[in-house]
């Protein structure tokens, strides 16, 4: 065998490992920014009840919670980029609706005690 050869298999052999080190490397990083995940949904629904009690007017009540997520996902490391800031926004006016209508349920049932 000649070092052509052996320059040839190494080479393909290369080829083939690269997309496999690329891919690990994405599976990786997506599975620590999940894992991290469920650290930012416990962060935001301590600090919207914190909120609650700080603030009366909801526009400064969610902007004191996205503010102090970005400093918190900083401390654990997670990739606050503008994706992450938008589900983060869209799961607080989620969670707001949600208890605007169980609040609503719960007022009509007192009403009709």
């Amino acid at each position: 065998m000649s070092w052509v050869d052996i320059v040839v298999s190494i080479m393909s052999g290369l080829a083939v490992c690269i997309p496999l080190v690329v891919q690990l490397v994405n599976v990786v990083r997506a599975s620590v920014k999940e894992k991290n995940w469920s650290q930012i949904v416990a962060i935001v629904l301590d600090l919207m009840k914190e909120a609650e009690t700080l603030f009366s007017e909801g526009a400064a009540k969610k902007a004191w919670v996205m503010s102090g997520v970005e400093s918190a996902a900083k401390s654990i490391n997670y990739n606050y980029d503008e994706v992450a800031k938008q589900k983060v926004s869209d799961m607080i006016d989620a969670i707001c609706a949600t208890a605007k209508i169980v609040n609503a349920e719960g007022a009509e049932e007192n009403e009709a005690d």
